[in-house]
């Protein structure tokens, strides 16, 4: 008897101990941090900075990607950001990603109207970020060099700049001298939103129609037609270039030629009028441009009502809604210390400007550009509050028709389904056409920096659909990652979404050479251009401590046999690379040695072989079809080396 309640005692113990042990191992260490990550198109260090001086459990780590969708689809997949970031929130991401944050401190400390305009059944998802002034961002000094007056009206506004191009001011060697920046839809979509504000959006009229098309009581088509007017007379006066906006070439370089004289307006925001007036002073202090004085003009009139300059957050920022309860209670920290004054300064300085939306924000000296303060105290400041994603997808239809891809009313027809119904014409095809084995990631621009699997797949294709031994596919024509299980046809779409086309190259050794220099010219920058050559068929090594031009230190077959400047191989590049949108503006990615197309650039020492007619996304697509049983299941080769980078 007592033998045994020693044994049961024992037991108890053991289990107690047990318990004790695996309870430990659940626990988070003592010193262990808990990392919480984000994703957007720019580093948080003051951010970062502040988060972790004041939380010393959180770690808080910037994953930089220009590209949005690709959020959307890690939180489809569920390895998204823990603090997911959006230009515009909707309905469809806040309520199937986001945690309801509604009982937060952070959600009460904001201007009431943007916070109840972006309200989805009663509950906040997300918080804005500090905002932007929409405008004309000009460079005054060319039209005082020029005598011209700074216009009141569009009409006046497209005169001047005519007359400017016509004087060889504020123009480039495409001949523009206005561009609208567009690196996402949204911001194309807020220059036709500023176009409709003096004259509708700002008017009674217009306030009613935004009420009701909140209600889904109103329309775009039949009222937005008038917003294409000002950007058709920028263009038939050959002022403007539509292919800049349509992505039919590489997007003009606004802050750059703003800042050294080559570009004389452009549509933007606060934050771009003050990276143009820090160009400027860069440009000055290395002796390659005048000095030139900025300011911002409002959206005008055309029936003599009052300009109006636009505001917006820059981004909104809310919680995975699928992370653990460990995770959002740390989110809702960073949350309620972004919205203080100096989470708000911090954010400000990060993203390189902007306004507050903090009720009780204390502004600070030099964040409204020259121009804007007037309206600001006149109240002529339009907020941008439109539902849903209806901006984003007015800038992405705008681009399709300056393409000839579809008419005015079409657009507006699609981006009214769109809100109403939820649908779009352009819907994601959900076709299977294939299987990967597992993720193959773009993250932290890895295609424009090293070796990825992502990057050995397309290249592979890519040599298999052009019957080439040796293909090189640029970093910046890959967008999105596939993940693991099926591939559907739209997963091509936007991994490579660009109609650049493969063709096949005959060159030298040393023109090869080149090649692969050029790609490394940029590939330790915090913002790596997408010139960076993902390979197949080849294999260097470089060295990215090096400086450019003298990066690349040997270029080897796959069975390691050196490559041979003076033996002739074919390579499937881009006509892109091979200047088919000429190498104006930094089209082309800088590839000039294999210039066959461009007659304004001296001729590259290649013989073309033949056109394909297939772009990467074809490649891919044939390469699905061909090998339908077969699952994807690519690995790292040691295709791409980077001494700088290894132990």
């Amino acid at each position: 008897m007592k033998r045994s309640v020693a044994r049961g005692i024992l037991c108890i113990i053991s289990i107690v101990i047990l318990s004790g042990v695996l309870s430990g191992c659940s626990q988070q260490a003592p010193n262990e941090k808990i990392v919480i990550k984000i994703l957007y198109n720019g580093n948080f260090k003051q951010v970062e900075e502040l988060v972790e001086s004041t939380y010393e459990d959180i770690d808080l780590i910037t994953e930089m990607t220009p590209y949005p969708d690709e959020q959307i689809r890690r939180l489809n997949r569920g390895v998204g950001p823990d603090l997911v970031i959006t230009a515009q929130p909707d309905s469809n991401l806040e309520q199937n990603y986001l945690l309801d944050i509604s009982d937060t401190r952070a959600s009460a400390a904001y201007d009431g109207t943007i916070m109840n305009a972006w309200k989805t059944d009663g509950k906040n998802y997300m918080i804005p970020l500090p905002g932007v002034y929409s405008g004309y961002v000009i460079n005054e000094t060319l039209f005082e060099q020029a005598g011209l007056s700074l216009p009141t009206n569009n009409a006046e506004m497209v005169a001047a700049l005519s007359e400017l191009k016509e004087k060889g001011l504020g123009v480039g060697e495409d001949g523009v001298c206005f561009s609208i920046r567009s690196d996402y839809n949204t911001e194309v979509g807020m220059f036709y939103v500023g176009n409709m504000v003096p004259d509708f959006l700002g008017t009674v009229e217009g306030v009613k129609w935004l009420a009701d098309f909140r209600n889904k009581q109103a329309t775009f088509t039949g009222v937005w037609e008038q917003s294409f007017a000002l950007s058709d007379a920028l263009i038939a006066a050959g002022i403007m270039d539509s292919d800049d906006v349509t992505r039919q070439r590489r997007s003009v370089l606004g802050k750059k030629r703003l800042s050294n004289g080559t570009l004389a307006a452009a549509f933007g925001d606060s934050a771009f009028y003050y990276e143009c007036v820090a160009g400027n002073q860069e440009e000055v202090s290395n002796g390659t441009s005048e000095a030139y004085t900025y300011r911002m003009l409002p959206l005008f009139s055309d029936e003599g009502n009052e300009p109006w300059f636009l505001f917006s957050p820059s981004a909104f920022i809310g919680i995975n809604n699928s992370i653990s309860e460990e995770k959002q209670a740390a989110c809702k920290r960073i949350l309620e210390l972004l919205s203080t004054q100096e989470g708000q300064l911090a954010l400000i300085e990060d993203m390189g400007g902007g306004m507050s939306c903090l009720t009780d924000f204390l502004p600070q000296e030099n964040l409204i550009p020259r121009g804007v303060e007037e309206y600001v105290e006149s109240g002529y400041i339009y907020n941008v509050l439109f539902p849903s994603k209806t901006v984003e997808y007015l800038g992405g239809y705008v681009r399709n028709v300056l393409a000839g891809q579809c008419s005015v009313e079409e657009a507006l027809q699609s981006i009214d389904n769109f809100y109403f119904d939820g649908s779009d014409d352009a819907t994601y095809d959900f076709s299977i056409i294939g299987m990967v084995d597992h993720d193959m990631l773009l993250e932290n621009f890895n295609v424009r920096r090293k070796e990825t699997e992502l990057g050995n797949f397309i290249a592979d294709c890519v040599a298999e659909a052009s019957g080439t031994t040796i293909a090189v596919v640029n970093g910046g024509g890959i967008r999105a990652s596939f993940y693991e299980g099926v591939v559907y046809g739209g997963d091509i779409e936007v991994v490579c979404p660009f109609e650049n086309k493969v063709i096949v190259l005959e060159m030298d050794g040393q023109t090869l050479r080149a090649m692969l220099e050029n790609g490394l010219s940029t590939c330790t920058d915090e913002f790596p251009n997408g010139s960076f050559l993902q390979v197949s068929g080849i294999h260097y090594t470089f060295d990215s401590s090096k400086p450019a031009g003298s990066r690349l230190l040997g270029v080897t077959t796959p069975d390691g046999k050196e490559l041979d400047i003076n033996v002739s191989y074919q390579v499937a590049v881009t006509d892109y690379m091979a200047g088919s949108k000429t190498y104006a503006e930094g089209n082309g990615d800088g590839y000039t040695m294999l210039n066959y197309y461009d007659d304004d650039t001296p001729k590259g020492n290649v013989t073309l072989i033949k056109e394909t007619g297939l772009t990467y996304r074809d490649a891919l697509a044939q390469y699905f079809e061909q090998h339908r049983d077969y699952t994807v299941d690519v690995k790292l080769e040691g295709r791409i080396k980077d001494l700088a980078q290894e132990d």
